[in-house]
């Protein structure tokens, strides 16, 4: 089976899942490509995508947040449909746990008219991650990366073996929420963190913070950040070049112990092929 033109859609507000998403779209070596980045508010909005040839190729990217999808982006996600395309769908953790996601982006595409033709789990920097706390640090690296690229090429090789999408036999995707995920409540991660507050005599107004938040929660004016839309993705921190946002907890002593313990192993790629 040829394909003709790929569309890639993802929501990557520290860049790792971008970076999967691309070095797996290399290695596809489809020339004809579209690249739509739901990390910003307004083409989130704006978002629509039908796909109407069967000769083109869907791949979403999503970090993971709390064991699931974002929820800011499951909506525009809804505005997907196919005729039953392919479907390439990759989920990034922080080396923590890999939860449903995979799971709930399979439903939903499915449900979308679609059909997918391989899945997998990678690795990212964990947006908590700092100098202090180290989880999964410089994600994904080379090696990620280069399996990202082998991954792309077997499923080259898959599509090359078949005449028609709808031959391929169901994907049985894994995944299942840990008890803590079950019971804290959505947007934990406010719990956990505070909001990135701008040292002052850091920061020399470029404008970087405002502009990569995802959700408009810096103020132009005062930069200060509104604590209910804030996703704790640290964006602006990471991002920032004057380091003047740091990561800071709550419940430091008990945030680090945790998170140390979950990502002390070093997690590898799973891929549904």
């Amino acid at each position: 089976m040829q394909i003709d033109k790929l569309s890639k859609v993802y929501f990557s507000p520290t860049n790792t899942t971008q970076e999967i998403v691309e070095a797996i779209a290399k290695g596809l070596g489809i020339e004809d490509t579209e690249r739509i980045d739901l990390t910003k508010a307004d083409t989130r909005e704006n978002f629509s995508l039908n796909l109407n040839s069967n000769n083109e190729l869907l791949i979403i990217g999503v970090p993971v947040y709390e064991e699931r999808i974002p929820d800011l982006v499951k909506e525009p996600l809804n505005n997907l449909r196919g005729e039953e395309q392919g479907v390439i769908l990759i989920a990034v953790y922080g080396n923590i746990g890999e939860g449903i996601a995979l799971k709930e982006l399979k439903n939903l595409v499915e449900k979308k008219g679609f059909n997918v033709v391989a899945a997998g789990s990678f690795i990212g920097e964990h947006s908590f991650s700092n100098s202090q706390l180290k989880i999964a640090t410089g994600r994904p690296d080379e090696d990620d990366l280069k399996q990202a690229k082998q991954f792309a090429m077997r499923i080259t090789e898959k599509l090359l073996k078949i005449d028609n999408i709808e031959e391929l036999p169901k994907l049985n995707i894994q995944g299942e929420l840990p008890l803590m995920a079950k019971v804290l409540p959505k947007n934990s991660a406010k719990i956990f963190a505070k909001r990135p507050k701008v040292a002052k005599e850091k920061c020399n107004n470029c404008g970087i913070c405002i502009k990569v938040c995802p959700v408009g929660a810096i103020d132009q004016e005062e930069l200060k950040i509104n604590n209910e839309i804030c996703l704790r993705c640290f964006a602006c921190a990471k991002k920032c070049p004057q380091e003047a946002r740091n990561i800071k907890f709550k419940k430091e002593l008990l945030v680090k112990f945790i998170l140390r313990k979950k990502g002390a192993e070093r997690k590898e790629v799973k891929i549904y092929l």
